[in-house]
C-alpha cells in the first residue's frame, strides 16, 4: 500500500471521514501513476476485509483498467457484488468465467455462496460438488459444503463433514470452531450428551457466549442441573447482557430446589432488561411457589402491560385469583378487558370453572362444551369436564367424554373406573 492508503485508514480510526476519502482519491491516483499493481491489490484486498466494499470495488475497477490480463479482479468485484446483495449483477459476472480457468473452482464456491443467499441450496450444493471434482479433499470446499449443511438442515451431513475437518491439519483455520459447530448439529437433533463431549473440549478461550450458552442448555436438557448453573452463571458473569441466560440459570437453579436462587436472578434479569414479559412470569412461577401469590400476581400484572395477550401469564392470573376464590372477578375479566380474547378454548375452560364456582351452572355447561371443541385430547380439561358433567347429571354428553378419553389411552384408571361405575348401566 502506498502512503496515502495508510492516511486514509489514520483517518478513519480518528474519523476524520472526509480526510479519509480525499486520501482515498490520492491513493488511487498515485496507484494508477506508478502503475503500481502489487500495491493497489494490497490496498482493495484490505479494504474489502475491513467492509468497505463500496471504496474495494472502485480499486478492483482501476486494477482491471490497469491489468485487465487477470481474471481474479472480476472474482473479487462478484464477491463484493453479492455481500452488496446485488446478487444478480455477481452471477452474471461470474458466469462469464470460462471452466478451463484455473479461479473456475474459486468462481464456483463463490456462485455456491450467491445462490445459498438466495435461498437455493439444491442448486449451491451442485456448485460445491462440481468444485470438488476438480479439487477433491479440498478442505476451504468441504468447510463450505459442511457450512451449507448446517444451514439447510442436513446435519447428519454437516456432522461427517465437520469430523472429516477434525483430522485434517488446517483444523485451525476456520472462522468458527469446529467443535462448537458439530456441538450445535448434535443439540439441534437431541444428541445433548455428544453436544456435551464437543463443547467440553473447546478451549475456555476459545468459548463464545453462544457456546457456553449452548453448552449450559446441554446440562439442563440432561438433567445435570449444577453443571447447568455452574456455565450459565459464568457466562452471565462474563456477559451480562446475554438475557437467555438468565431464564435457563433460572430454570437449572429452580429444578435444583434452590428456589430463592432461582427468583433473585431472575430479579436481575428483570434488573438488566425491565422489557422481557417472559422475565416476570417466571419471576412469578417462583413466587408462586415460595408461597407469596401477592408478589406473583404483581409480577404477571408487569408481563400483562408489556403483552397484554400473552396467554402464559393470563393464564397463571387466572389460576391465582381462582385459588383465592376471585371468581367474580375472572368472569368480570373476560366481559371487560380481555372480552375478545374468550374465543379461545384456554381462557373459555378458566370461565366456565369460574362459572361452576359461582353456581352458574347453564352458563358454565356452554362454556365447557365451546372449550370442549378444541380441548378434546387434553387429559386435564376431559377430566375437570367429566366431573362437572357426573355432578351435572348429563350421561349422555359424559358417554361421550369418556369415549374420546379411552380413545386417547385406552388403561386410563380413572376413565375406566367412570365408566364402569356410571354408564355400564346406561
Amino acid at each position: 500500500m502506498n502512503n496515502e492508503a495508510e492516511k486514509m485508514f489514520e483517518a478513519i480510526r480518528e474519523n476524520e471521514l472526509e480526510a479519509a476519502q480525499e486520501h482515498f482519491n490520492d491513493s488511487l491516483r498515485e496507484a494508477y501513476v506508478a502503475q503500481d499493481i502489487e500495491g493497489l491489490a494490497e490496498f482493495a484486498e484490505s479494504l474489502h476485509q475491513a467492509g468497505f466494499l463500496e471504496e474495494a470495488r472502485d480499486a478492483y475497477l482501476l486494477l482491471k483498467e490497469m491489468a485487465p490480463q487477470f481474471e481474479e479482479w472480476d472474482l473479487f468485484l462478484a464477491e463484493i457484488s453479492i455481500d452488496q446483495n446485488r446478487v444478480e449483477e455477481g452471477l452474471d459476472i461470474l458466469l462469464q468465467f470460462d471452466q478451463s480457468s484455473e479461479l473456475y473452482p474459486n468462481v464456483l464456491m463463490t456462485l455456491a455462496d450467491a445462490y445459498q443467499t438466495m435461498g437455493l441450496y439444491e442448486v449451491s450444493e451442485h456448485k460445491l460438488m462440481e468444485a470438488l471434482k476438480i479439487l477433491p479433499d479440498e478442505p476451504v470446499l468441504l468447510y463450505a459444503l459442511a457450512k451449507l449443511y448446517h444451514t439447510s438442515g442436513k446435519y447428519q451431513q454437516a456432522t461427517t463433514l465437520y469430523e472429516q475437518l477434525l483430522n485434517h491439519e488446517t483444523k485451525e483455520m476456520w472462522s468458527e470452531n469446529l467443535y462448537i459447530l458439530l456441538a450445535d448439529c448434535h443439540n439441534i437433533t437431541g444428541e445433548f450428551e455428544k453436544a456435551i463431549s464437543y463443547l467440553e473440549q473447546v478451549d475456555q478461550s476459545d468459548h463464545t457466549s453462544d457456546s457456553l450458552f449452548q453448552l449450559g442448555v446441554s446440562y439442563l436438557q440432561i438433567k445435570e442441573y449444577t453443571r447447568a448453573s455452574q456455565v450459565l452463571q459464568d457466562l452471565v458473569s462474563k456477559d451480562p447482557d446475554y438475557m437467555s441466560a438468565y431464564l435457563y440459570l433460572s430454570l437449572a437453579l429452580e429444578e435444583n430446589l434452590q428456589l430463592e436462587e432461582a427468583l433473585d436472578v431472575m430479579l436481575e434479569g428483570i434488573e438488566s432488561d425491565p422489557y422481557q414479559a417472559a422475565f416476570y412470569v417466571s419471576a412469578a412461577k417462583l413466587y408462586v411457589r415460595l408461597n407469596q401469590p401477592l408478589e406473583a400476581e404483581k409480577q404477571l400484572q408487569r408481563a400483562l402491560e408489556l403483552e397484554p395477550e400473552l396467554m402464559e401469564a393470563l393464564l397463571l392470573k387466572i389460576d391465582l385469583m381462582m385459588d383465592q376464590g376471585r371468581f367474580q372477578e375472572v368472569v368480570d375479566l373476560f366481559e371487560g378487558e380481555q372480552k375478545e380474547l374468550l374465543h379461545q378454548p384456554a381462557y373459555e375452560w378458566k370461565v366456565a370453572q369460574a362459572h361452576n364456582q359461582l353456581e352458574e351452572f347453564e352458563i358454565a355447561a356452554t362454556y365447557y362444551d365451546r372449550a370442549y371443541q378444541e380441548l378434546n385430547d387434553d387429559f386435564d380439561f376431559l377430566t375437570d369436564y367429566s366431573q362437572f358433567l357426573i355432578e351435572e347429571g348429563n350421561q349422555q354428553k359424559l358417554a361421550e367424554v369418556v369415549t374420546r378419553a379411552l380413545m386417547i389411552d385406552p388403561d386410563d384408571f380413572y376413565f375406566n373406573e367412570v365408566k364402569e361405575d356410571r354408564l355400564m348401566n346406561e
